[in-house]
This record gives C-alpha cells, structure tokens and sequence, in this order.
C-alpha cells in the first residue's frame, strides 16, 4: 500500500470520528511539516463546512493553503520572503481539485442549491489527501 493511499485511508478515519474535512486532511500531514496533532487539529477547526458555512472553499484542499505555509514559510517575520512560492504551491493544489471535482465552494460540491451533487466529503478528503501529497510532499 502507498504512503498516499495510506493518509487517504487515515483521513477517512478521522473523518469517521468527527474530524472536519480540513482537520482530517491537515491531521494526516504532521509528520510532514513538524507539527502536533492537537495543534493542527486546533488551527484547521474553523475550516470546516466550507470554511465554516458551506458558503467558502471545501475544507479538504482548504487545508493546503494551511500546509503549503506550513512547508513552505521560511518565517522570516522581518522580511518575509517565501509567501510566492506558497501561494503558487497552495494555488496548485486547489486548482487541480476544481478541475477534478468541478468546484471550490463547499455548497456547490454538495449540491445545496442545484441538487447536483459533485463529490461527496469522502471523496473530497480522499482527492484532497492525493493532491496535496503529489503536489506539496512528493518529490519532483
């Protein structure tokens, strides 16, 4: 089993025990970006339900711009230098989910107002899960 597959299958347990979209994605990562669990699992809860209403992106690929930062920053608060390569990392990924899946926007993933559901949330954190590994943790 891939180390991809494996996150996918982990996010979906955490998914399973209440874990938002982002949570369970951000969550699968903390090996990757050093750190904690709680602390991501605290810094994404807002994330969640369309970033907290079904109004805003799908907290599943929500949780890259939070990793790519996480990966990517090199937290030169006097003289911040690595925002272009977190945004264009972070703009990768969410682009390769809406031409996946259809959309950004939680509501209209799930069909709220159409009634044409695109992906389910499962399938959200699953892509998610893939894309964010391919794109940020895979090497070139």
């Amino acid at each position: 089993m891939s180390d991809t597959t494996k996150r996918m299958e982990e996010a979906l347990k955490k998914h399973d025990m209440g874990y938002n979209c982002a949570q369970a994605v951000s969550c699968v990562f903390c090996d990757k970006v050093g750190i904690d669990e709680e602390t991501m699992f605290r810094i994404t809860e807002g994330m969640g339900l369309g970033m907290g209403g079904m109004e805003g992106t799908c907290g599943a690929i929500g949780a890259a711009s939070i990793l790519s930062g996480l990966k990517n920053s090199s937290a030169h608060l006097d003289s911040p230098d690595s925002k272009k390569i977190s945004y264009q990392m972070s703009r990768q990924c969410l682009s390769n989910f809406k031409n996946q899946n259809g959309s950004l926007i939680c509501k209209d993933i799930k069909g709220v107002e159409t009634g044409n559901v695109l992906r389910s949330c499962n399938d959200c954190i699953a892509d998610a899960v893939k894309i964010i590994d391919e794109t940020l943790f895979s090497p070139l």
